[in-house]
């Protein structure tokens, strides 16, 4: 049993691991290849988003590096991005398609 338990363990470490190694570039791809599959998109808005995201990751992990041992400043910045990512993302997909990934998001 100590076997499984610790087996598990060692597994959601290693998930977790691999998952903060990506890449932004890589992240930004994954991110935009669902979008894209989910609300179809064209390729000059997947370009863009991808464009979006990349530059969200990367500012995201410079934030977490800056403020490591700031955790307010890091509240702050990452919600600045959020908001800045939120209208960028908006002024290319319009309300109707942000409703339908918000929508597709909270089911998934």
């Amino acid at each position: 049993m100590k076997t499984i338990k610790l087996f598990t363990l060692i597994f959601a470490l290693f998930i977790t691991f691999a998952s903060n190694a990506q890449s932004p570039e890589k992240k930004a791809q994954k991110f935009v290849d669902e979008m894209t599959k989910v609300l179809e998109l064209n390729e000059a808005d997947s370009k863009a988003v991808y464009q979006i995201q990349l530059d969200r990751f990367k500012e995201n992990k410079e934030i977490q590096e800056k403020f490591a041992k700031d955790e307010e400043g890091k509240k702050e910045a990452l919600k600045v991005l959020g908001n800045k990512t939120f209208k960028l993302m908006k002024a290319v997909l319009g309300e109707e398609r942000q409703k339908k990934w918000k929508e597709y998001k909270e089911n998934n």
